[in-house]
């Protein structure tokens, strides 16, 4: 039995840095204002390889992970499949948007780039 219980341990403790994703903008925006935190939404599409590149690999990166955990609701919204929010108007994907405590747009971040480098970004919009 000890075994699996370490077995469990183990997988707990791989995926509990795991970055939570919302796909919902106004539950995404209430989940931020209940735990004090921004929302940094993202759209993007599945056949876009540099948004699958953002989500599969600087978002898995454990700095960048840990700090948009504790600083931002994630929302991360297809620009084919979901609805989008009005007002924000984007050049290309992947685009980020921070928004401030009335869900507007506060800074915004185009295009995609290397865990480092996006977690600077992330840390000169605060």
């Amino acid at each position: 039995m000890r075994p699996l219980v370490l077995i469990f341990l183990c997988t707990l403790a791989l995926f509990s840095n795991e970055l939570k994703l919302e796909h919902n903008f106004n539950q995404a925006v209430e989940k931020a204002q209940k735990q004090h935190k921004q929302v940094l939404m993202m759209y993007s599409a599945v056949w876009c390889p540099e948004c699958n590149y953002m989500k599969d690999v600087v978002f898995k990166d454990k700095a960048v992970s840990s700090y948009m955990q504790k600083h931002y609701v994630v929302l991360t919204l297809d620009i084919q499949k979901d609805k989008l929010p009005d007002g924000f108007e984007y050049p290309g994907i992947p685009v980020f948007f921070l928004l401030d405590n009335n869900a507007k747009e506060k800074h915004r971040i185009v295009g995609g780039s290397k865990a480092k480098t996006f977690l600077q970004k992330l840390k000169g919009l605060q």
